[in-house]
C-alpha cells in the first residue's frame, strides 16, 4: 500500500492511496474460508460447498468490503499520524472508469485544511461592558412580589379589584368540569367584570367562552379546544363562585426573611434589602457578561481575517449524507453556517494558545455546583459520598456532559476576555440595557 499527499494550495490538498492485492488477499481468503464452514447452498451439505463456487459467487463483494475497511483505516491513520488539521471529512474523487477486477486499486480524496489564524484582541474600537445599576424601585418591586408570593389568603364577603375568586366551571355538552382561580382584571369586557363583581358566594351565572377571558390560553385550558374552535363555536359555560379571598402580604419580619434566605441570618429590613440587591445584581451581572461575550464574539468574527477552503466545504456539505443535496442548497448551508465556523476556529485557537482547555476536575466541580444549587447539601454523614455518586451519574449522560463542558468553556473564555480585552464600562439602568441587548424585541 502506498499513500501520497499532494498540496494544491495552503488550504487544499489531495491524498492518493494505492491498495495492492497483497494488502487484502489474506483477509479475503480468511473470510471465504469462514463462509465455507457456515454457508448453506442448495445441493450441498453445510461446510461442503466447493471453494471455487464460493469464490465465484462472493469473492468480488468480499474484496470490495475488505478494501473499503483498509482504505478507511489507512486514511484516518495517515491524517492522525501526519497531524493534518482538516475541516470536515475527506471527499472521495470518483473515477468513472474504476475497475474492481484489477490487482491494484487507486483511490483519491480531496481534503480541506484549517487555515492558520492569528488572533489579535486589540480591536479597532473597544467593546463596551454594560454594567446595570439597580434602582431602588426594582428592589421594592422584588420585595413586594416576594411578600405576595409568601402572603396568606383571607376570606372576604365582597369582591374587590384585589380579590382572588375561586370558580367551579361546568358544561355537560362540552364535558367541562374544572376549578380555576381568577382576578377581575383577567376578564375580557367591562360587562363581564360588572357581572362577576355583583356575585355572592355560591351564586352561578352563564357565559359564552369566546367572550369571557382576556387571555385565550385560559379558554383553551378550560375547554381543551383550540383557539379557532373557541372562536367559531358558541360554547356556553356555567360558573359557580366558591370563594372570595384576598392575599395579604407577608410581614417584613425575621420569619419571612428566613423563608426567602433559609441559610442566612437576616434580622433587619436593611440586611434583607442588601441580600435582595445582591441577588438582583448577580442576575444583572450574568446578563452583562453574556452581552459582553456576544459583543467580543462579533468583533472576533468581523476583525480576525483568514480564508476558508470554501469550494471544498461546499462540496463536503453536498456529499456528507447518503442523499446528496444540490449545489445550491449546499452553498446556502455553507453561507448560513460560515460565521459559526469562523468563530469555532477562532475559539479553538484562543483555547489552544492560552491553555484554556476544560479539565476533568473542572467538569466534575461544575456538575457538583449544579447539583448543590438544585438540591442543597444532603443531611447525612455520608453526604459527600452521595454527592459524588450523583455527579458521576450526571456525567454518564453524554448530552448533559457536553452541556456542562460548554458552560465551563464559556466561563473560562469570558474570564479570559475580561482580563485580556481592553473595554470601556458604561453604567445604565435595566430598561436601557434591554433596549440595547435585545433591540428586535422592542
Amino acid at each position: 500500500m502506498k499513500i501520497d499527499l499532494k498540496k494544491i494550495d495552503k488550504l487544499n490538498s489531495t491524498i492518493s492511496i494505492s491498495i495492492e492485492k497483497k494488502d487484502y488477499e489474506n483477509k479475503v481468503d480468511s473470510v471465504i474460508k469462514d463462509y465455507k464452514s457456515k454457508i448453506n447452498l442448495p445441493g450441498f451439505r453445510k461446510g461442503h460447498v466447493p471453494l471455487s463456487l464460493i469464490k465465484k459467487k462472493y469473492e468480488k463483494a468480499i474484496v470490495v468490503e475488505e478494501t473499503n475497511k483498509i482504505l478507511s483505516k489507512s486514511l484516518n491513520q495517515y491524517i492522525v499520524e501526519n497531524n493534518l488539521k482538516i475541516l470536515g471529512n475527506p471527499v472521495p474523487i470518483l473515477d468513472e472508469k474504476f475497475d474492481w477486477n484489477i490487482d491494484v486499486f487507486n483511490f483519491k480524496f480531496e481534503i480541506g485544511l484549517r487555515p492558520k489564524i492569528k488572533v489579535d484582541l486589540n480591536f479597532k474600537k473597544s467593546p463596551i461592558y454594560h454594567k446595570i445599576n439597580i434602582e431602588n424601585k426594582i428592589i421594592e418591586e422584588r420585595i413586594d412580589y416576594l411578600q405576595q408570593q409568601y402572603g396568606e389568603l383571607k376570606d372576604e364577603k365582597k369582591i374587590s379589584d384585589a380579590s382572588e375568586l375561586m370558580f367551579e366551571f361546568s358544561s355537560k355538552e362540552e364535558n367541562i368540569d374544572k376549578r380555576m382561580t381568577l382576578k377581575l382584571n383577567q376578564l375580557k369586557t367591562k360587562k363581564n367584570i360588572d357581572l362577576v363583581r355583583k356575585l355572592n358566594l355560591n351564586e352561578t351565572f352563564r357565559f359564552e367562552l369566546k367572550d369571557f377571558f382576556k387571555d385565550q390560553t385560559q379558554s383553551i385550558s378550560l375547554s381543551n379546544k383550540t383557539i379557532e374552535e373557541i372562536k367559531t363555536s358558541n360554547i356556553n359555560v356555567e360558573a359557580k363562585l366558591l370563594s372570595i379571598q384576598k392575599r395579604v402580604n407577608a410581614s417584613l419580619e425575621e420569619s419571612f426573611f428566613k423563608k426567602i434566605y433559609p441559610n442566612k441570618s437576616i434580622k433587619t429590613l436593611t440586611q434583607f434589602k442588601e441580600e435582595i440587591k445582591n441577588s438582583i445584581q448577580s442576575q444583572y451581572d450574568q446578563q452583562s457578561d453574556q452581552k459582553f461575550l456576544n459583543d467580543v464574539t462579533k468583533k472576533l468574527i468581523g476583525e480576525v481575517k483568514f480564508d476558508l477552503p470554501r469550494k471544498f466545504l461546499i462540496k463536503w456539505l453536498q456529499k456528507r449524507n447518503e442523499k446528496e443535496i444540490t449545489l445550491e442548497n449546499a452553498t446556502e448551508e455553507f453561507e448560513n453556517s460560515e460565521k459559526g465556523l469562523r468563530y469555532q476556529l477562532i475559539e479553538e485557537e484562543i483555547i489552544n494558545q492560552n491553555n484554556l482547555k476544560v479539565e476533568e476536575k473542572e467538569i466534575k466541580d461544575f456538575a457538583k455546583k449544579i447539583f448543590l444549587s438544585q438540591f442543597g447539601q444532603i443531611g447525612k454523614k455520608d453526604g459527600n459520598q452521595e454527592i459524588e455518586q450523583m455527579v458521576e451519574r450526571i456525567l454518564r449522560n453524554e448530552e448533559e456532559r457536553k452541556r456542562i463542558i460548554e458552560q465551563v468553556k464559556t466561563e473560562k473564555l469570558l474570564a479570559f476576555f475580561k482580563k485580556n480585552v481592553k473595554f470601556k464600562t458604561k453604567k445604565l439602568n435595566h430598561d436601557s440595557f434591554i433596549k440595547i441587548a435585545y433591540p428586535t424585541t422592542q
